[in-house]
């Protein structure tokens, strides 16, 4: 009699209704916590600030492969990296031209191509985006083309990564819940930082 007391009683398992009902209170949960924290400042700061640097990024974007805010500075000294590829005129392709400006500054330009190297004191021009004035690419003023600036290869590849998974974010509302909120704001905040910085 004592054993069949200790005897565990066996659960009886929910029914199909049951479940659902558990189911549908869990996502009405979820939902009012989405509703209270949609109202509430930190929601709207937080989403503000990652939208702002969205379009930020996209203006840099644009900056890279589109128009630019182009100065003109003046070259003191030229230095040419040429690479092993030759053409049929028996011309080395220029792999990196290397410009000191005026006001000492150094510029590493990213050229492969089979172009005339600039004099030692010629113009060109630096391009800036609109928005953080980051120096994106430059215009030997001889050639008609747009190079890249070496030091911008980061900021590229940031800004790539950024976007995508700013994208993603707003694809799976992460922007609805306030630890992946408060992730992505924090990312944005480190590249934004980042951008400044390089």
């Amino acid at each position: 009699m004592a054993f069949e007391d200790k005897k565990k009683i066996s659960r009886k398992p929910l029914s199909q209704k049951e479940v659902a009902n558990l189911v549908a209170i869990k996502k009405h949960r979820e939902q009012q916590k989405v509703f209270q924290f949609k109202k509430t400042n930190t929601f709207k700061f937080f989403n503000i600030f990652n939208v702002c640097c969205f379009f930020i990024y996209l203006e840099l974007l644009f900056c890279f492969f589109g128009p630019i805010n182009y100065q003109t500075h003046y070259s003191i000294s030229v230095k040419i990296k040429t690479g092993n590829e030759i053409n049929l005129k028996n011309e080395r392709i220029i792999s990196q031209i290397n410009i000191v400006d005026a006001s000492l500054k150094q510029y590493d330009l990213i050229i492969d191509d089979y172009v005339l190297p600039p004099k030692k004191f010629t113009a060109f021009q630096i391009g800036k985006d609109y928005i953080l004035q980051k120096e994106l690419k430059a215009k030997i003023c001889d050639l008609d083309k747009d190079y890249f600036i070496q030091s911008s290869s980061p900021i590229l590849f940031l800004l790539l990564l950024i976007i995508f998974v700013s994208i993603i974010s707003v694809i799976y509302n992460l922007n609805e819940n306030i630890y992946s909120l408060s992730a992505v704001s924090l990312l944005n905040l480190i590249i934004m930082f980042s951008f400044l910085i390089l």
